[in-house]
């Protein structure tokens, strides 16, 4: 007598193993690349090199090297070999907007999630940029809003992104300016979808000039307070609703 759950169990079971086994090949290649110190844009071992060190088949390392490209750790260019990727966030994008949609909830609150998450980031990010700055920080954030106010969506939409990775550069936080570049990505993706109550060219720049003014003042909490003012108005229009014949504009 055949009992099929059992052979049911057993395929999952080997595909469960399976998986794991992908997932420490994976780990011990990208230990490979960090142990090496091999830097971004280097050539990887031949798939035969790592298969003896690895002490695993071509199948294995192929399905292994598949998952970091997935995740920007390797670079795979046919016919020149596999290289080390950038490790760019933009990699992590497909996954947030997946979590985000499957949060569950309304879809302005899914959103509202992630500005406050930008929020806590960029308040002290700024914060720190108000104590010490360059003046070449503020003519780069002037240039911006400049960009931002010549009514241009689509560059507008580049110098609203480039002036806050420019704040988090200043800050000396690299990582900041990739994860709030992520975030700020994502929120304009999701956005889309949503019909919500836009801003003029005018006042997104003048939002954006506030949080300046504060940055050369020099006083920590009116950076904070610029901050907050910037995404409490960016929390108002995705509450607002629909809001017939306005062009879609930047809202971060």
């Amino acid at each position: 007598m055949s009992y099929p759950l059992i052979g049911d169990l057993r395929s999952g079971l080997v595909a469960v193993t399976r998986i794991k086994r992908s997932d420490e090949i994976a780990h011990a290649i990208a230990d490979l690349i960090i142990d090496r110190k091999l830097e971004a844009g280097a050539p990887l071992p031949p798939e035969v090199t790592l298969m003896e060190e690895l002490g695993v088949s071509r199948n294995s390392v192929r399905e292994s090297i598949k998952a970091l490209q997935a995740l920007g750790i390797v670079e795979i260019r046919h016919g020149y070999g596999t290289f080390v990727g950038s490790g760019s966030s933009a990699a992590l994008q497909p996954w947030l907007v997946f979590r985000t949609r499957l949060a569950g909830g309304k879809d302005t609150e899914r959103l509202a999630e992630l500005l406050e998450v930008r929020e806590i980031l960029e308040t002290e990010v700024t914060r720190r940029v108000a104590v010490s700055h360059e003046p070449s920080l503020l003519d780069a954030l002037g240039g911006c809003i400049n960009r931002m106010d010549a009514g241009d969506p689509a560059d507008s939409a580049v110098a609203d992104r480039h002036f806050h990775e420019l704040i988090c550069n200043a800050a000396g936080v690299p990582l900041a300016r990739e994860l709030v570049g992520l975030f700020w990505d994502v929120y304009r993706t999701l956005e889309g979808k949503l019909e919500t109550i836009t801003s003029t060219p005018e006042q997104i720049a003048k939002r954006h000039q506030v949080i300046v003014d504060a940055i050369r003042s020099g006083d920590t909490e009116q950076a904070e307070h610029a901050v907050h003012a910037h995404f409490d108005d960016v929390r108002q229009r995705l509450h607002s609703g629909p809001y017939a014949g306005t062009t879609p504009q930047p809202s971060p």
